[in-house]
């Protein structure tokens, strides 16, 4: 049941991506899903509703994600590379979703904007975690300010993958981050 729900999702995704909210039909992320029309409508009640739905999935995905490098083990550096390779993965699938989103944010409900916007707070509020940690660890230097370190971090990688990915069209697999973690952590040092 659930995997037919996320299935539905996953298309979902990528009929979104491909023609946005308004020109996607429930019969083409039906036929990409594999199943009747009918069905998508025993899980959303509404076109809408499964594109808030997707939404919510990758948000969640992402969160996972987030989490899993943040909780493996070894110091900053090492969940710094593991945060890189998931975000390019995680950017490569999403990212035409992300620019129909913006696009067509006019369709999204004011409480999903308000839930996204909480939810970029508490990954933020991760990273800081980890990045406070570091400073007690003595990974980073003690006189760090840790809010500015976790901003430097995430518009650092956001950015670095952004372009690889987006300008310069390099497969995520492909993209090495040790540079710009070395930039980050000596930078920070």
């Amino acid at each position: 049941m659930e995997n037919r729900r996320e299935n539905i999702l996953e298309a979902a995704t990528d009929v979104f991506s491909k023609y946005g909210f308004y020109g996607a039909k429930m019969e083409d992320i039906a036929k990409k899903a594999g199943i009747g029309k009918g069905t998508i409508y025993g899980y959303f009640d509404s076109k809408e509703s499964l594109f808030y739905e997707m939404i919510k999935h990758g948000i969640d995905e992402y969160e996972k994600g987030l989490d899993m490098a943040l909780n493996i083990e070894g110091g900053l550096e090492q969940k710094l590379y593991a945060l890189c390779k998931f975000h390019g993965k995680y950017l490569n699938r999403y990212i035409d979703i992300s620019q129909v989103i913006m696009m067509e944010k006019e369709v999204l409900p004011k409480e999903l904007m308000k839930e996204v916007v909480e939810e970029k707070a508490q990954l933020f509020n991760r990273m800081k975690k980890a990045v406070e940690e570091a400073i007690h660890t003595e990974e980073l230097r003690k006189n760090l300010d840790s809010q500015l370190a976790t901003i430097i971090i995430i518009g650092s990688i956001g950015q670095f993958y952004g372009q690889k990915i987006c300008y310069e069209k390099i497969d995520h697999n492909s993209i090495e981050p040790k540079d710009l973690i070395d930039t980050i952590i000596e930078g920070l040092k």
